[in-house]
């Protein structure tokens, strides 16, 4: 029996400096450390890009020592997209773009030609083939999942297989789900015993374990268990005591002395968690998440724009706008399973901007000042979308769900403004009120695996568990009585009176060579104590070829002829870098100039001005008010799961100017947004 062993290692673009510290002194180190002393145990090795920029500032050693280790025929290096996207959701040519530029490296640095390549979270569809073959790949790795999605048998699964597209092929190694879980939570004797009984079974063949390298020492009670406990010294000593029956290759290794097992078509899939967390298919993130749609549309957005790399040299601006556009390709704010992913703020925002800095460097060449507005079906929803442009601000307008703001971006500081996050049912929340388990069975003397790992990082979460009946955009317009309560709003504890949020608003726009105006109208209702209020509302955007700002005129009219009393709200949701004391809310109105921290809850009375600090990006985002409003503000918090337990992630300041009215028949009120 073949054992094909290895490990993937991978941190996120724009992850803490923190995570990639612990991460190599607490895993990635010791492993290489430990399989550089068994020269006898063959593996095989994956890093991404965003980790191999790290280590060739902080730690070129560990790489070093790989690559001796590589020279002596012990280890091999796979490819793969160099920022780790889910290449099946990024368009060919970026998918093409990132593989060329992490083999590039690896002939650069490593001296070797890579033959196999990891796929990002397996997530596969059979159209990769074509890709990879173009791309030069002979292999890949994936689960015994997309296997049994494909029909075949468990006892079939060792060795590898061909597939095919088009006449392109390509092999494909099962990863043995067996050892997925047992290595490195249960004794090192038990992958042993299972790999004798395969042997017995199957004879020459080959099992295959390369899975994620950070639960070799990252993962919560890894470290103690893998080095401390000596668990990785004595499984590989195991294999050494076994070697009469029991051999280490590399993949590519194998390849060369086995023959496939056969042909066979592998179905989209995933490894088996991920198939259950987006509900059997990758993609369906995007509609489970619309905020991860907002992000992929994006993406997309910024890719159409660069368009494919020429076959001759790229002009140098084209270049690191492309490099921007990998980086915020990295899959991991794209989604959401036991780690945090897409409710890990510090991930979006930095996927943003990097594409929203792409996006700038392209549009270096034009002399400001300019502006422009498209229309087309931006997130592919089969609803247009209104994006508007200039040099220093892109605000992407949806008609048709409440005439809102969808994303706002300060172009200079490459920041979306408004990358926020709803408040949604997950499943595991059902678990936060069950028992929570260890990292460590003292009883079976083996670790937990993650994906079994209940564990709360603070109590009273459930309290924490609010959900929103709409998406938390910008420019949303709210009916209430007059009675409400901020803590009310809050805790989506209310009635919502008018029919206007998510509802469709009809548009024109006004262009002038140097302006243009965007006007959104809804001839919508009002539930007023049980009578239907008639009530016309539109809202006109004004924005120029100068400036970084946004003017809003709304104007209200009551078509019923009777009075009545409601407040109107506008709710806009700023998402800041973090709740940092640096980073505030300052407001201006009755009382003088305050200033609050972004974990309060905020009430002030006839606002003039309001700003949020974000000294962690340097940008304030300021709003001016001439009918002076009431003030609610509050910070909106998620509860989710992430590798260390669940817990409470900031996502954005929720802010809700309104006003108390008497409407008679008609009002009107100017907002004025400025970034800087």
């Amino acid at each position: 029996m073949n054992l094909l062993f290895g490990v993937h290692n991978h941190q996120p673009v724009g992850n803490f400096e923190d995570v990639f510290k612990k991460a190599n002194q607490e895993c990635y180190r010791p492993f290489v450390n430990i399989l550089y002393d068994y020269p006898r145990i063959k593996s095989t090795f994956h890093f991404s890009g965003s980790l191999i920029d790290w280590l060739l500032k902080n730690d070129p050693g560990l790489l070093e020592k790989v690559k001796e280790m590589l020279k002596r025929g012990q280890v091999e290096i796979l490819t793969g997209g160099y920022y780790e996207p889910v290449l099946p959701v990024i368009p060919e040519r970026d998918r093409i773009g990132q593989i060329d530029m992490l083999s590039s490296f690896i002939r650069d640095y490593f001296e070797y030609e890579p033959k196999g390549i990891w796929i990002g979270e397996r997530v596969w569809e059979p159209h990769l083939v074509k890709t990879l073959a173009r791309c030069g790949i002979k292999y890949t790795l994936l689960d015994e999942a997309h296997f049994r999605s494909g029909g075949m048998a468990g006892k079939k699964m060792t060795g590898y297989y061909i597939t095919e597209e088009e006449g392109a092929t390509l092999a494909v190694f099962p990863i043995s789900e067996r050892l997925r879980y047992t290595v490195p939570f249960s004794l090192p004797s038990e992958p042993i015993a299972y790999l004798k009984k395969l042997a017995d079974e199957k004879g020459d063949s080959s099992c295959t374990i390369v899975d994620d390298g950070e639960k070799f020492g990252l993962w919560p009670g890894t470290h103690k268990w893998v080095y401390q406990e000596r668990w990785l010294e004595k499984f590989f000593q195991l294999l050494i005591k076994n070697q009469d029956w029991l051999k280490t290759q590399t993949i590519y290794e194998h390849m060369q002395t086995h023959k496939p097992q056969g042909l066979f078509y592998l179905p989209c899939a995933s490894y088996e968690k991920m198939d259950a967390w987006s509900g059997g298919f990758f993609r369906n993130f995007f509609s489970k998440y619309p905020e991860a749609n907002n992000l992929h549309k994006r993406m997309l957005y910024v890719s159409d724009m660069l368009g494919t790399p020429p076959a001759m040299t790229e002009k140098e601006e084209n270049k690191e706008a492309r490099k921007h556009l990998y980086m915020g390709q990295c899959n991991c704010p794209y989604w959401h399973g036991v780690f945090g992913g897409i409710y890990l703020g510090h991930l979006r925002h930095v996927a943003y901007k990097n594409l929203i800095t792409a996006q700038a460097l392209m549009e270096k060449k034009r002399k400001p000042p300019w502006i422009e507005t498209e229309a087309f079906d931006f997130d592919k929803d089969g609803r247009d979308e209104l994006i508007v442009r200039n040099s220093l601000l892109s605000v992407f307008i949806a008609p048709e769900q409440g005439g809102a703001i969808l994303e706002l971006d300060y172009m200079p500081g490459g920041v979306n403004l408004t990358d926020g996050m709803s408040r949604r049912p997950e499943a595991y929340h059902e678990k936060i009120k069950s028992g929570l388990k260890k990292p460590f069975s003292l009883r079976r003397k083996k670790i937990i695996s993650i994906h079994d790992l209940l564990k709360s990082k603070e109590k009273g979460l459930k309290n924490f568990l609010i959900y929103d009946s709409y998406r938390r955009l910008s420019l949303l317009d709210h009916f209430f009585y007059q009675n409400l309560t901020l803590e009310d709003f809050k805790n989506c504890r209310y009635e919502e009176l008018g029919d206007f949020i998510n509802a469709p608003y009809s548009v024109e726009q006004e262009k002038g060579e140097q302006a243009l105006s965007i006007i959104l109208r809804r001839e919508g209702k009002i539930n007023y104590h049980g009578e239907e209020i008639p009530l016309v509302l539109s809202k006109e955007l004004s924005l120029n070829a100068r400036d970084a700002q946004v003017l809003i005129k709304y104007n209200l009219e009551n078509l019923s002829g009777r009075p009545i009393g409601i407040v109107f709200g506008v709710e806009f949701n700023i998402s800041l870098e973090s709740q940092a004391p640096v980073n505030n809310l300052r407001c201006a109105g009755e009382g003088g100039q305050r200033t609050y921290s972004l974990k309060e809850d905020v009430k002030g009375r006839a606002i003039e001005r309001l700003s949020l600090q974000d000294a962690t990006c340097g940008i304030e985002t300021a709003f001016y008010f001439d009918k002076r409003p009431s003030l609610w503000a509050h910070p909106l918090e998620t509860v989710s799961a992430s590798e260390s337990g669940f817990e409470r992630n900031y996502q954005q300041t929720v802010i809700l100017p309104c006003w108390p009215l008497r409407l008679e028949r008609a009002w009107q009120t100017n907002i004025r947004i400025v970034v800087s």
